[in-house]
């Protein structure tokens, strides 16, 4: 069963950034600021954040940090959570180094499904932390919590 979140795979990398930027390492989030981590040019994120301000999935105003909304940020942990526990898949099973089960987590992250990931979070009996010590967060299906 695929995943659906009803965002796009360039969507989800953008709320996973701003996610990681402004609540995991306390930084202002802006355009040109993601623009950098994109590589990208200024105007092609501003189109991206106009996109997600009116799917409600952030707050953008021109010229000001951007800021994820309550529904941003439930999109943001679900796909960190999967992408988090790809990366424990991929070092625990399969050896990869750190980085190399991050850059493949993320390219997959979007497109596995929730079962996939509860079973992977099960096997691994729960982790609150990925290799690269980010917190992984809880699901109530998986968890019951």
């Amino acid at each position: 069963m695929k995943a659906d979140l009803g965002i796009t795979l360039n969507e989800g990398r953008y709320l996973k950034l701003i996610y990681r930027k402004r609540r995991e390492e306390s930084t202002i989030v802006g355009t040109t600021a993601i623009a950098e981590c994109f590589g990208i040019k200024p105007a092609t994120v501003t189109e991206m954040l106009q996109k997600l301000s009116k799917k409600g999935l952030l707050k953008y105003k021109r010229y000001r940090q951007t800021e994820l909304t309550e529904k941003g940020i439930i999109e943001a942990k679900k796909l960190l959570r999967r992408h988090r526990l790809l990366e424990i898949l991929f070092v625990k099973f399969l050896n990869y180094n750190s980085q190399n089960a991050c850059d493949e987590a993320n390219e997959l992250d979007h497109h596995v499904s929730d079962e996939l990931i509860n079973a992977i979070c099960q096997v691994y009996e729960h982790p609150e932390r990925c290799p690269c010590d980010n917190p992984i967060f809880r699901n109530e299906e998986c968890c019951g919590i």
